[in-house]
């Protein structure tokens, strides 16, 4: 796995040594390079963070479900290269929808010592009744007993700590894939812990939207930009 581990970077040209893993979603199912990594890769680089996009293990032909632990050790193991590389003081990890739900579960990982996150619309549990069903199939499989020992390990909201960096939330109420539930449950367990964390949902919007950056309604990076500021020094 680590010798093949698909890990792009993305140079910022004037970089403030602050990098960004970026996790884009697809339900565990695809990678949803273009709207989720690539725009992301590029708008990070335009306000100085170095980012790199990592496509992990997903379901398919050549990989069955259940596929848990395979995505969560890359993204660990991305996070020690990144680290390793020594182009970066800090830094922080951003996924989308089934990329949310693998940055939450590294983000609240005392391993990763991340310093922000921000997750986009993300699956945060693997609960009935509040997870993507399909990201939890691929994930932890069919036969996963509810309530059980891997679908506890696999809830984001259950993990965080003490430790757990402050993280930005984006979503919107009227999400019909992954529920909202998702991003307030994680803002919820942030406030039990006393972590510094901002959420914004947007009362209406479908799925997968990305950045939105030429929308007038639902375009969200702006206030994403002024929290960065705040959490990353001398940026």
């Amino acid at each position: 796995m680590t010798t093949e581990l698909k890990l792009d970077f993305y140079p910022a040209p004037n970089p403030n040594r602050t990098g960004v893993l970026v996790l884009p979603g697809g339900g565990y199912e695809f990678i949803s390079m273009d709207n989720e990594g690539l725009e992301p890769a590029r708008w990070l680089n335009a306000r100085g963070f170095d980012a790199w996009v990592l496509s992990y293990t997903v379901a398919g032909p050549s990989t069955p479900a259940p596929i848990f632990p395979a995505p969560q050790r890359e993204a660990l193991e991305a996070v020690r290269r990144i680290r390793g590389g020594g182009l970066v003081d800090r830094l922080g990890i951003w996924g989308f929808s089934a990329g949310g739900h693998l940055a939450a579960i590294t983000a609240t990982d005392r391993e990763a010592g991340l310093d922000f996150a921000v997750l986009a619309y993300p699956v945060v549990s693997m609960a009935a009744g509040t997870t993507h069903d399909g990201s939890r199939r691929r994930l932890i499989g069919d036969g996963c007993e509810a309530g059980g020992e891997a679908e506890r390990a696999m809830c984001a909201e259950m993990r965080v700590g003490g430790a757990t960096p402050p993280t930005f939330l984006f979503h919107t109420a009227s999400d019909a894939t992954v529920p909202v539930q998702n991003a307030l449950g994680f803002a919820a367990a942030m406030a039990r812990h006393g972590r510094p964390f901002e959420i914004l949902v947007l009362p209406d919007g479908p799925h997968g939207i990305g950045l939105a950056l030429n929308d007038e309604k639902l375009g969200w990076t702006g206030e994403l930009e002024r929290w960065l500021k705040g959490v990353v020094p001398n940026v």
